[in-house]
């Protein structure tokens, strides 16, 4: 019995470890150095990760995406949390993840789209997604959707999260990002 309670004990610490870690890096993020970036090169960097992983990923990159103004090592962690919570969320028989991106038809912005086949966002989460330490997971630290949007709100972009829809029946999650289109040097010389 005394074993046990030492373990514990030890998993507790080691937890309370983990979360505070997680939070200081959450609290102490950098800030963004801003340059054009190719989301979709990005995307197709962090799906390399997911080769071989258990629930199958598709992704739909818009040839005429036009480069974002972002950090790359930020948006990198959006994109890999985003496909991480995904793939939590997907039974690995549901189908898919997927990812897409397109211009919008402004053309002053590319839109980032993850979408996975799980069971939606319970309706207390969904008010309170963004909020740090508000999760589902049994082992997560609820600090994956505060990062993002930090990071988004950092990029002067946005970040909405909802349902999938069929009909009325919810058939999973969907995770849309908006960045802004980085201006080349001849449209600032004309702005």
């Amino acid at each position: 019995m005394l074993a046990r309670g030492t373990q514990t004990i030890i998993n507790q610490v080691q937890a309370m470890k983990r979360m505070v870690d997680d939070f200081r890096d959450y609290a102490r993020l950098p800030s963004p150095t801003m340059a054009p970036v190719d989301i979709n090169a990005l995307v197709r960097e962090v799906l390399v990760l997911y080769e071989g992983s258990r629930v199958m990923i598709h992704a739909e990159l818009a040839a005429d995406a036009s480069p974002v103004l972002g950090d790359a090592t930020q948006l990198r962690q959006v994109i890999h949390n985003l496909v991480q919570n995904a793939q939590d969320a997907t039974p690995p028989a549901a189908g898919p993840v997927l990812l897409q991106t397109r211009l919008a038809e402004s053309g002053r912005r590319v839109r980032l789209t993850v979408q996975d086949n799980g069971p939606g966002f319970p309706e207390a989460i969904l008010k309170r997604a963004f909020e740090p330490y508000v999760t589902t997971k049994s082992k997560g630290t609820g600090l994956g959707l505060a990062v993002v949007k930090k990071i988004m709100d950092e990029h002067g972009g946005r970040i909405d999260i909802g349902h999938r829809l069929d009909g009325d029946r919810i058939v999973g999650a969907r995770v849309s990002l908006l960045f802004k289109v980085a201006q080349t040097q001849q449209d600032e010389a004309t702005s």
